[in-house]
Formats: structure tokens, sequence, C-alpha cells
């Protein structure tokens, strides 16, 4: 009797749980298809921008992390869900018994005006690169006269836990910097723009007003109520009128699912796919991740985070493994294990269930430990920590 043929698409928090589960089951051949032969670990990707840690820290072989993985790297340009296959850049065609699309999240603009031409986002490697070297290079430019001071300024538009995250983190690189060039870092800065009327909305009101003053402590400017209008090459014009001027400009203010993949079924606003309770698309297409759109318990789509995707992606799994036993299907049901989000060093803001609420050095630890132990490799752990 053949293997039940299970493709993944795409290795992130997602697909790589539900190939870790599905890779040791019996009578299941498992493919996982990523256009990376990485798994990027993305919530530390603002340290790779602010130059806090290197690339390789927070990339690591995909067949290292899922040892005996049938692994293709390739980009997906097609899923025939009808015909069961799906069709790879180089012409490739893979057939499938069970389809996970796991494709994650890419940037969104919302349509402002200015944001794609000017702004850099932080979605991969090579975007982190990007902001990293415009940050590092602007002090040489602007320090040898090529550029004026203004241009050390940073702005970053989005006050959820990835603004914070990259406003803090650039908060202490504009400190460091100082030791470097003191004639000019007092023309450093950093603002974070918040269209609504307080950053980290999805905390609580104490929490994102501790998360505001310590990011003026580190010296930061916080602008809330702030929704911006259009955006230039130096230039951030708000709906209020106000012009903000950088030299370095980041967009962190939203994230959608890709584009491409939306005939496949009915999406919503941010491109997600709606599924069944099971995290069913059709009858052996499953869909987890930020590609997913699966109400909660509190009536609204589950939040695009790694938590909500690995747990989906373990549901799935266990799935598989039950439809292929002849077993029955369970309905999936996210368990929240609270939220966090650093600011820097010693800096943080920690909720968890039972009304458990930690801030400043105590958050941040755990804040550290949580992310290094979901770190894949052993070698990437103690880097990570020696860094900091």
């Amino acid at each position: 009797m053949s293997e039940h043929r299970v493709v993944i698409v795409g290795a992130g928090f997602g697909g790589l749980s539900c190939a870790r589960k599905l890779t040791k089951a019996s009578g299941v051949h498992v493919t996982l298809v990523d256009r990376n032969p990485y798994h990027l670990f993305a919530p530390l990707l603002y340290q790779v921008a602010t130059g806090g840690l290197p690339d390789e820290d927070i990339a690591y072989s995909i067949r290292g992390a899922i040892p005996g993985v049938d692994f293709r790297r390739g980009e997906v340009v097609r899923m025939d869900v009808i015909g069961k296959t799906i069709r790879l850049d180089d012409g490739t065609v893979m057939p499938w018994d069970d389809l996970v699309i796991a494709t994650g999240s890419v940037g969104t603009t919302f349509g402002v005006p200015g944001v794609a031409d000017h702004a850099l986002q932080m979605k991969s490697i090579r975007q982190a690169r990007e902001i990293r070297d415009r940050l590092l290079m602007t002090y040489e430019e602007v320090d040898n006269g090529h550029k004026p001071k203004e241009h050390l300024r940073v702005i970053v538009v989005g006050g959820g836990p990835t603004g914070v995250e990259i406003t803090g983190a650039v908060a202490e690189l504009q400190r460091t910097m100082r030791r470097e060039f003191p004639h000019i870092a007092d023309s450093a800065g950093v603002t974070l723009v918040e269209a609504g009327p307080r950053i980290l909305p999805m905390f609580t009101e104490k929490s994102s007003a501790h998360a505001k003053e310590e990011l003026e402590d580190l010296g930061a400017t916080v602008k809330v109520s702030a929704a911006v209008d259009r955006m230039y090459p130096t230039d951030v014009h708000l709906k209020s009128g106000e012009v903000l001027t950088a030299g370095t400009i980041v967009w962190a203010a939203g994230v959608a699912a890709p584009s491409e993949w939306t005939s496949l079924g009915l999406a919503d606003r941010a491109n997600r796919l709606r599924v069944n309770e099971m995290l069913e698309l059709v009858d052996g297409v499953w869909v987890i991740g930020d590609t997913a759109s699966f109400e909660g318990a509190d009536g609204r789509p589950l939040p695009m985070v790694a938590p909500v995707a690995m747990q989906m992606g373990r549901h799935v799994a266990a799935q598989i493994k039950a439809k292929v036993s002849g077993g029955s299907l369970t309905p999936f049901a996210y368990k929240d294990k609270g939220q966090m989000a650093t600011i820097g060093r010693r800096r943080a803001v920690v909720e968890a269930p039972g009304g458990i609420r930690l801030h400043g050095t105590p958050a941040w630890l755990a804040w550290l430990g949580l992310h290094v132990f979901y770190l894949a490799g052993g070698r990437n752990r103690v880097s990570v920590v020696a860094n900091w």
C-alpha cells in the first residue's frame, strides 16, 4: 500500500510544527516546500535590523530542524485543489493527498501613497539587512558631509509589538553610536507613529502606558492618534498636517496574507482564507497560520502570531493522522497563553492568563527565555544568549 502523501507549503512556525508532528507518522510521507532553505525566526528580525544579532542566528536549516524531512526548495506558482497538485516555478508538478497551506504573511501598505516606494519593511532577512545598512551607513554619510544631520532621524510607523520592538532597538543603537560619532549623535532620534489612541492596543491600558514610558525613557518620541496621510523619500505627512522628517522610515503598520491564493476560497480583507472548524478549506486542503481566517472565542479572527500558527500546525497534523488511521476529526480550539513584547534590554511587558502582568526585567527575562526555547538549533540559542 502506497504512503499517504502530504505536501506542506511554507516552512514558517505553522508549517514546521505540522511537519514535525507528521514526519514520524506511520504510512505518511511528508514533503515540505519553501522558497528558502532555512526557517526564519521572525520575532528576532528587529535585532538583525539594528545590528544586535547576525543573520545566521535567526535562520536555521530546514533539513537540520527536521532531520529526515523530504524538503524541496522552490516557489509555488499554482495550487490545483481539484487535480490535487501544486506546480513550482521550475515546472515541477507535485501530487498530494493532503495539502497544508502555511504561506505566512507579507507587509501591507493599506494603500497609503508613497509607502511602497519610500518605506522599509521588515518581513525577511534581506529587508532586515537593508534597514541595518541604512541605519549604520547614514552615520558615515552624515559624518562625511554627504547627507544632512536630519537624516539621522528615524521614523517607525505602527505601534504594535513589531513597531515597539524596532523603536526600542533603534533608540538603544543610537545611544551606542554616541561613542563613535559624538559630534553628530545629538541629531539622531527615533519617533514611533501610531494611528490609534495608544501603542500595543492588544495589551491592557496599563501595559501600553508602561511601554510608552519605557520608550520615552530610552529617548524615543511616541506619537499616538497620528495617522499617516502620505509619504515621501524623507518626509512623513500626517493627516493632522504635521510633517516629520527622517532619513530612515520603517513601516511596521500591518501584515496580510499573500494575495495570490485568495482565489482558492473565500478570503477576508487581509487576504486570509476562511476555513471550517477543522481548519479545512475543502476536503484534503488545510490552511494554517497567517493565511487562515478562523474566529476565536470573541468572534474575531485569531491574531497573526506564531503561537496561533504553531497550535494550528499541530492540530492539522493530528487530523491528518486520524484521517489516515480511520479516526474521527476534531474541531480546532485555540488556547491563549498570553502575549509579550520587548522594548529594550531588561524592558518588556508580559500578560498571561489569570491576570498575570509582568513589566521590566522579569518580563524581559520571560520574553528572552521563551524565544530562546523556541529558537531552532543549539548553536543559535547559545549565540543569542551571548549577544544579550
